[in-house]
């Protein structure tokens, strides 16, 4: 398996962000256009974990290589990209009951105001499993001829980021810091993929993307890295777990710096009064930052 593919459309954006989107129609705005946007209704929350989670069955199911099953630690090993890797057993009953919960969890989209949808309705589980006990774990399959109605979703809009799999691992023969494989880092490091390959994307008209880890609205709401991904601690913690988490960021930029993947002029890290984080640069932008520099 070659490709980690992540689901980019603004419905599964907004379902990884935002919390309480269940029990009501959501809308999501899709251009300039008030004319063009989808609705759609989920009836079960979702975390980022979780929609990881999805994104690598989903990888797994188009890549062909799950047709005879799988077991809950495959999942785990592609989130990682590393086929290696190994589950505790609490670990592999977490992953299975979160299989079984988003394969319970059904989705309907409508999709008769979106410009660029191929269809007018789009509905089903999120994962479409089925599972039985094989010794001590569960065994999952892929239902024949269902449909996941999310990523159908998001591949007709062509809004599927692909990535290659190694990304998701270190190297140490490139010189990486092989970094551990807790959820804080996993999700630190699925988070930033996804936002490096948005502002490095061709037609993207963004030049810069400020990623804090603690940020408040107005209402003194989180609702920076830490709170979307579900790492947000009570009072004091929340500053150490910022600066925890900020190391984090460091060792994985600076890993991808060593695979070629970013550079140096494409990133900047937030001060603490700023919330700490990162200030990702678009290539074009960071080539003429250091052209700029050169002349000095």
């Amino acid at each position: 398996m070659e490709q980690f593919m992540m689901n980019n459309c603004k419905i599964a954006n907004e379902l990884r962000k935002y919390r309480d989107l269940t029990g009501c129609i959501n809308r999501v705005s899709l251009s300039d256009d008030p004319d063009n946007y989808a609705e759609y209704v989920v009836t079960q929350e979702l975390s980022y974990l979780d929609m990881v989670t999805a994104n690598a069955v989903y990888s797994l199911w188009r890549s062909g290589e799950g047709e005879n099953g799988f077991g809950a630690e495959t999942i785990g090993k592609i989130m990682a990209g590393d086929m290696s890797r190994r589950l505790r057993r609490e670990k592999r009953e977490e992953m299975e009951a979160r299989l079984r919960r988003l394969a319970g969890t059904e989705i309907y989209i409508l999709a008769d105001h979106d410009q660029q949808a191929a269809q007018g309705a789009y509905e089903g589980p999120i994962l479409s499993l089925d599972w039985e006990e094989v010794g001590s774990g569960l065994r999952f399959r892929f239902r024949p001829g269902g449909q996941m109605p999310l990523y159908q979703y998001a591949e007709e809009r062509n809004q599927l980021i692909r990535i290659p799999i190694a990304l998701l691992r270190d190297d140490k023969t490139l010189g990486q810091t092989r970094l551990n494989n807790s959820d804080q880092t996993l999700l630190l490091r699925h988070y930033l993929l996804q936002e490096l390959e948005i502002i490095h994307y061709p037609s993207n008209r963004v030049d810069q993307r400020e990623l804090r880890l603690l940020k408040r609205d107005e209402y003194g709401d989180e609702y920076g890295i830490l709170w979307i991904l579900g790492l947000l601690g009570d009072g004091q913690a929340q500053t150490t777990e910022a600066k925890r988490a900020q190391q984090v960021i460091a060792q994985l930029m600076d890993n991808w710096r060593k695979s070629g993947y970013v550079t140096e002029d494409q990133y900047q890290f937030l001060s603490a009064e700023k919330g700490y984080g990162i200030l990702l640069l678009r290539g074009d932008k960071a080539e003429k930052k250091r052209n700029k520099k050169e002349k000095k």
